[in-house]
């Protein structure tokens, strides 16, 4: 937990300690009744199962669909042994991943216990004790509602702690594609808790469903990963255009990844750092060639033109499900810390530290290259124009790491070339 920054490690063990008080508070308090142990069961084992089956949509984002049997069980369960099913299939499933980190799966486990839990309570609220029914469809909604709106939030805050983001902008945007998902768990869920009011036994009825919900889940993946082969083949393409920058996105990615590294920043931001610097240019694909290739510089009706490639990337990216984050550092890439970039002008901190780093590998690997218009710059003469603009143009920590980098690489290539 020590390499977790300390606002997150705080928020982190808030979370932990809040799913354990609402076991605890729940059993005094709400006093669990004993004769939906089979159906805890049942429910637990279902959920355990789902959850041992993810479908990864990425390396590093993985989706299950336990989502159905954790919904019905805040509909046919007490709030206590509901949050028990959650949290205790969550805890098993984990148990699997030795990789996982324990705080990560302690995490993982209160944050469905919390809004397991609270999805009970509304729905028995609402209800009035009632089982679930067509008729109680509006308890059924809004219990629906608030274990979405709980889980999500819960996750979002710790990963904008820990990329150093804004917690809630863009909520909808990130979870609008995962709506339609979670609905059908949902009413998965429902119908499971419906056909179960009578005997655990119908709960079987999940194993169908849920699977379809698996298949189309994996469907989704592959079309995700089939669009990430294409636009990056597409990035490839528009740099054959000029032969003077052709890799030039290449190196930015690399120079990118590195100094992500090096800032020892999260996996999370390291690779969509990565993915962003290598398409940060694509945008550039509706630039015409007379402005692309000329071989002087541009008047201030071209630069107009040529400035408007960033947000040309944008459109194209966040339309895209599988790209729709790294759009954001694409469409900033030209920004400045002192806000005379374009094309928002942001400014200050309104810049995230992750458009920094993909800037100065591209303004490095630029200076450090042959152009149409001018020679390779040396060492001496690029230090000097990233310290200039150190703090002005990009953050400063970021420059700070990228010359500590350089250097380091510089002298281990010194000790190479002597030895």
């Amino acid at each position: 937990m020590g390499t977790l920054r300390l606002p997150l490690r705080i928020y982190v063990g808030s979370v932990i300690v809040a799913g354990v008080a609402a076991l605890v508070l729940g059993a005094f308090v709400l006093r669990p009744m004993v004769d939906g142990l089979a159906t805890a069961a049942v429910l637990l084992a279902l959920a355990t199962l789902a959850q041992l089956r993810p479908v990864h949509l990425t390396h590093k984002t993985k989706v299950t669909v336990e989502d159905a049997a954790t919904f019905a069980a805040a509909l046919l369960l007490d709030p206590v042994l509901a949050m028990l099913v959650a949290g205790g299939s969550t805890a098993i499933a984990g148990l699997r991943g030795r990789k996982t980190s324990w705080y990560n799966r302690a995490f993982n486990s209160a944050a469905v216990v919390i809004d397991t839990g609270a999805a009970a309570v509304m729905f028995t609220a609402l209800a009035g004790g009632a089982d679930p029914s067509f008729s109680t469809l509006p308890a059924i909604i809004a219990a629906a509602a608030l274990k979405f709106g709980i889980n999500s939030t819960v996750v979002d805050i710790a990963v904008a702690l820990q990329l150093r983001r804004r917690p809630l902008a863009k909520w909808w945007a990130r979870h609008r594609r995962d709506a339609a998902q979670l609905l059908a768990l949902y009413v998965i869920g429902t119908l499971g808790a419906i056909a179960a009011s009578d005997s655990p036994l119908a709960l079987a009825l999940f194993v169908t469903p849920s699977g379809l919900v698996l298949i189309g889940l994996k469907n989704t993946a592959r079309i995700q990963a089939s669009t990430k082969h294409a636009v990056n083949a597409l990035a490839k393409l528009i740099e054959q255009r000029d032969h003077y920058t052709y890799g030039h996105s290449q190196r930015v990615a690399d120079y990118a990844e590195r100094l992500a590294r090096a800032m020892r920043m999260d996996e999370v931001q390291i690779d969509l750092i990565r993915e962003a610097a290598f398409l940060h240019d694509i945008g550039k694909v509706a630039t015409p060639d007379a402005v692309l290739l000329k071989p002087a510089g541009l008047n201030a009706g071209e630069r107009e033109v040529m400035c408007q490639h960033a947000e040309h990337g944008y459109t194209l990216l966040e339309k895209l499900p599988a790209f729709w984050e790294g759009a954001e550092f694409v469409r900033s890439h030209h920004e400045r810390v002192d806000g005379g970039g374009y094309p928002r002008g942001l400014r200050g901190w309104e810049l995230p530290i992750e458009v920094s780093v993909i800037a100065v590998a591209d303004s490095y690997d630029a200076m450090t290259t042959d152009r149409v218009y001018r020679k390779a710059l040396p060492w001496p003469a690029v230090k000097a124009e990233l310290l200039r603009e150190r703090g002005a143009q990009w953050h400063a920590p970021v420059v700070d790491a990228f010359l500590e980098m350089i250097e380091a690489e510089r002298e281990t290539e010194r000790a190479e070339t002597a030895a």
